[in-house]
């Protein structure tokens, strides 16, 4: 119920709003703490509320999708341009070094290189998603995890436009599509669930500290040669076999890579990913609930 003036009287309006209305204006409005409000109960309103608001996360990405490739002749798709130039390039020139078959190389590391290029941008955009919003930040008390969501929708649909260099190796390879496949819903999911409180961790360290972004860049570049993306996990022998199982990235890559390829990805990467959300975004709502207050006047 709402009161309104009309003429000199008042009258009593009935608003209907529907959930995800209220979702999206509670994720502008993040309550403060106070005596009856902890400060872990708005760090959840704030990671519920932004999540939930799908309508202002999922138009904000678009819209700085739009942006930036306006008045460009391929949009979005000069990024995949450059990385099936990549992709091609590579492929060819490690197929004769190690002897491998093409149509099984090339598809692996396709899948592969479209899975990093969206991990690793959504690693190193997220740690300005504040910093870049620091005039919205100031104007509205709006929900940080909604620009974490906002950061990994907006990657998400450069990810499909990157879909097409892996279709075109696909048909090449003459792969088949199998049930596993269907497997990719969950495992992009899982993935997104991790890329979130990543990004929203990542953003508010940067904001505190600048220097972690050039530092995140470094280890991104390391990572990329420490994770199975050019290589195998079977190329590998006796104790350096572990390399990969014990690396986070490989299973965050695998949950995806794997169903492109037609099969299922090992349990081993689910539990991985699985424990990686639970233990996340426990130590998101713990990093929230003890500086949030604080983050405004970082940026």
């Amino acid at each position: 119920m709402a009161n309104r003036s009309v003429g000199g009287r008042r009258y009593q309006v009935c608003v209907k709003t529907n959930g995800p209305m209220m979702q999206g204006t509670l994720a502008l409005r993040i309550p403060h703490r106070g005596p009856t409000r902890s400060s872990y109960r708005v760090a959840l309103v704030d990671i519920f509320a932004g999540i939930g608001a799908v309508n202002i996360w999922g138009r904000l990405g678009w819209r700085e999708t739009k942006r930036r490739y306006r008045r460009t002749a391929f949009g979005p798709f000069w990024t995949t341009v450059g990385l099936a130039l990549f992709v091609t390039t590579l492929g060819f020139v490690w197929t004769n070094l190690w002897h491998r078959d093409p149509k099984v190389y090339l598809p692996y590391l396709t899948a592969g290189m479209v899975c990093w290029v969206m991990f690793s941008t959504i690693c190193t955009e997220g740690c300005l998603s504040l910093i870049v919003n620091e005039q919205l930040l100031k104007q509205l008390r709006i929900s940080y995890t909604l620009l974490a969501c906002t950061n990994v929708w907006r990657n998400a649909v450069l990810f499909l436009h990157n879909l097409t260099i892996f279709a075109l190796v696909f048909l090449y390879a003459g792969l088949s599509v199998t049930w596993a496949t269907l497997l990719i819903i969950p495992g992009f999911a899982l993935f997104c669930i991790n890329a979130v409180w990543i990004s929203l961790v990542l953003g508010t360290l940067c904001a505190r500290f600048r220097d972690v972004q050039q530092l995140v860049i470094t280890l991104l570049q390391i990572s990329m040669f420490l994770t199975p993306i050019f290589w195998t996990p079977d190329q590998l022998t006796g104790r350096t076999a572990i390399v990969a199982q014990v690396n986070p990235l490989y299973h965050l890559i695998a949950i995806i890579r794997d169903p492109l390829l037609g099969h299922a990805p090992e349990a081993s990467s689910w539990f991985a990913l699985v424990a990686m959300a639970i233990v996340g975004w426990m130590l998101t709502i713990y990093m929230l609930a003890k500086i949030r207050q604080r983050i405004i006047y970082w940026i």
